[in-house]
């Protein structure tokens, strides 16, 4: 597959942190925490919770009210970390 390159400008502060933090964190480099990350949003990372859910559910398919509470229980979980990082911060 031919990779494609992308130049992004004006990233937020916290966005940046965020990304550095989690490469930090993980022991990757921040270009694949923003792929990983890209990827994960988009719905195409080989370790999504949907995907991983698969061998259980047995239909590779699930409901729309369960698609939406582990889209609202992702948001919730970013924001919680989010929230915690400004906390860690200030003090």
């Amino acid at each position: 597959m031919k990779a494609i390159q992308y130049t992004i400008r004006n990233i937020p502060t916290p966005i940046d942190r965020y990304l550095r933090k989690r490469a930090q964190l993980s022991g990757r480099s921040l270009n694949q925490v923003i792929i990983d990350e890209l990827s994960h949003t988009a719905g195409v990372d080989k370790d999504s919770l949907l995907g991983s859910l698969d061998w259980f559910i047995g239909s590779g398919t699930i409901g729309d009210d369960v698609t939406q509470a582990l889209e609202e229980d992702d948001i919730t979980q970013k924001r919680l970390v989010r929230e915690q990082w400004k906390h860690n911060a200030s003090h």
